[in-house]
């Protein structure tokens, strides 16, 4: 397959053969499962007393940022058909549901603001990099022949 003449639309797909990928395929229903494990584990260790939740960082807002970050990409793995703005925007309002629901059990706010900051900067850094392909797919690359000299 000659990847300099593929169009933009075109896909490599010799990892999975030809045609497209079954919804009900090995990896699909893998990518669901995680992402259902995902959310849910995001929901136990939230509403769970912080005694009982496991710590795997030392910071607090680095296990926010983390957990964020799986899930989005897990959700991301789990809907690749769905529109990228639409699930990024699904889980800004979950972290915010999620956060603002400590209020009702007289949390303080600094504290809920902060773990929600936490929560969107995961949201970020797994977006942030198919922002920027998607970006970089908008400049097609040159195709020089030899005489030609390479820009200044």
């Amino acid at each position: 397959m000659d990847l300099g003449r593929m169009g933009e639309m075109d896909e490599d797909r010799s990892l999975f053969g030809p045609g497209r990928y079954p919804d009900t395929g090995p990896l699909a229903v893998l990518a669901r499962l995680g992402f259902l494990a995902s959310v849910t584990a995001i929901i136990v260790a939230v509403y769970l007393p912080s005694s009982m939740v496991p710590r795997f960082a030392r910071s607090h807002y680095l296990e926010h940022f983390a957990a964020f970050y799986v899930a989005l990409l897990a959700a991301l793995a789990a809907m690749p058909r769905g529109r990228l703005r639409r699930v990024a925007s699904g889980f800004v309002i979950f972290a915010t549901a999620l956060e603002s629901s400590h209020l009702l059990g007289g949390a303080m706010i600094e504290p809920l603001v902060m773990n929600w900051v936490a929560d969107l900067g995961g949201l970020a850094a797994a977006i942030a990099p198919i922002v920027v392909e998607r970006y970089r797919r908008r400049f097609p690359p040159t195709i020089r022949t030899s005489d030609e000299a390479p820009p200044p």
